[in-house]
């Protein structure tokens, strides 16, 4: 077995510490073995695909005993961090990856006769997951039977469909609320409205274009949907920690949570599709009140040095000055700007608080390398809308002023110290004195308070691109774990 572990490829990193840790001797023996293919075997319930796991039961003993320890050990790693092939589709993630020493973990639950614990508690153990688990079981059940009919219906009042079309309708949405099978139990219309507000739809009651895509949906996507979205809790800590800001991206909407608890739920507008906001864990440092605005290069080129073509008084006109322009010229008065090439901006440009500065009136500081933040708006009349991914990356929190007194102070006592920083109109920073991580997540499907499965539109298209990955063959992603394991051993 020495000679054997010591000729294996630098992907196999993990292997070699778990046969170093065990004096290099066989371990898979009876149960252990038969404790192990079960579970691999049940890593489609997790989201996962089974045959990436399925060890290679040919060859010799030793062999055979390596193959089985790499299935175990890539199947800990994968279903407790996540896979790495998946988290790299989109170069916007930020979460930190908690330690994991599957080797170890591994060698202790063998040494403890412990395996079939391990194997069943390193799945994700929140409410959240074990719901998506649940779901991913029911619509899988859905799928086996066939699925749910395509519907063709008319955008337009229930009232005015056909007995067929209404019978069409009520057998859909019966598979997602089964109460609704009795073509006897009223309510076909509230029924709709329910399914709508699942799906993040104005809840009219009435059909349109945009209830007709949802209704229409296969079984089958919903079951690829929810596996993604299993996949990105895997990316999150096992535990939150009790003080936290939960933002999650598609629902546009934030969740305070203190002590272990929910204090406070607020509607967000979040990052239009061309300036996606990321998946990130940052920290919370201070508010900002009456903050200025540091126009991002990227707003300055493509959006501000147009209209300064146009009109070389509009810094002026928007309270917004060159940090670095001429001097005596804070407004750029005097530079020809339509000498300046498109695609190209020289200055730093900031604007001063007030009723038209975008931060608002509070701006709360999270120093990451994507440069977003949450902050207050003067264009309120968007939290509003049902859809509400509209801005530059940055969160617009409705109500910003409870939850900057709740990060003050774990309460409102510091509401009245904020209003009355914010009507002397000057720029005050007040720093926090505990720690405070905000995660900015991505969940289209996902449970609300009362466990009810709600699914979001896929705003940036993050689902497609991990399904394309997860529908690619077992062998193309194990060669991406290969490429990352090797660099990572060449790292260490």
């Amino acid at each position: 077995m020495t000679e054997l572990v010591a000729q294996l490829p630098d992907s196999d990193a993990m292997v070699r510490d778990f046969y170093r840790l065990r004096g290099y001797q066989s371990v898979w023996h009876s149960p252990d073995t038969g404790i192990l293919q079960a579970a691999l075997a049940r890593g489609a319930a997790e989201g996962l695909n089974p045959e990436s796991y399925a060890p290679v039961l040919q060859g010799s003993p030793e062999l055979r005993d390596v193959n089985l320890t790499r299935a175990a050990l890539n199947f800990l790693h994968d279903i407790r961090l996540g896979r790495e092939a998946l988290r790299l589709v989109d170069s916007d993630v930020g979460l930190p990856q908690a330690p994991f020493d599957a080797a170890r973990a591994l060698n202790d639950a063998l040494n403890a006769n412990a395996l079939a614990s391990l194997l069943a508690d390193s799945a994700p153990q929140s409410p959240d997951y074990i719901r998506l688990r649940e779901a991913l079981k029911l619509y899988r059940a859905i799928d086996d039977r066939g699925g749910w009919p395509n519907l063709a219906l008319p955008s337009e009042d229930l009232a005015s469909l056909t007995d067929r079309q209404a019978h069409s309708l009520r057998d859909r949405l019966a598979y997602e609320e089964p109460a609704l099978a009795d073509a006897s139990a009223p309510g076909l219309a509230s029924g709709l409205q329910r399914f709508q507000k699942r799906h993040g739809l104005e809840p009219s009651g009435h059909i349109d274009s945009a209830t007709i895509a949802e209704l229409n949906v296969t079984a089958g996507y919903r079951i690829k949907q929810l596996a993604a979205n299993m996949e990105r809790l895997r990316w999150l800590p096992r535990d939150l920690e009790p003080d936290h800001i939960l933002v999650n991206v598609p629902d546009a909407q934030l969740s305070l949570v203190l002590g272990g608890k929910e204090v406070l739920v607020s509607r967000v507008i979040v990052g239009k599709p061309a300036t996606p906001t990321p998946i990130l864990r940052a920290e919370g440092a201070g508010l900002t009140v009456n903050p200025p605005w540091n126009v991002p290069e990227s707003i300055a080129r493509d959006e501000i040095l147009p209209k300064l073509k146009a009109d070389r008084s509009y810094l002026k006109k928007q309270d917004m000055v060159l940090l670095n322009g001429p001097p005596g010229d804070p407004h750029g008065l005097t530079v020809t700007w339509r000498k300046i090439p498109k695609g190209t901006f020289p200055y730093l440009i900031q604007q001063h608080p007030g009723g038209g500065n975008p931060l608002g009136t509070v701006k709360l500081e999270l120093p990451n390398k994507f440069d977003v933040y949450l902050h207050d708006t003067p264009a309120r009349k968007y939290f509003a809308r049902a859809k509400r991914d509209i801005s530059h990356g940055c969160v617009r929190v409705e109500r910003i002023l409870p939850l900057a007194s709740y990060a003050l102070s774990k309460g409102p006592d510091d509401m009245a110290v904020l209003v009355d920083a914010i009507s002397r109109g000057e720029t005050r920073y007040f720093p926090l004195k505990r720690q405070l991580p905000v995660y900015f997540t991505y969940q289209t499907a996902f449970p609300d308070a009362a466990g009810v499965l709600q699914f979001r539109p896929d705003i940036y298209g993050r689902d497609r691109r991990m399904i394309a990955m997860q529908n690619a063959k077992a062998s193309r992603i194990d060669a991406f774990r290969v490429a990352c394991a090797t660099a990572s051993a060449r790292r260490g």
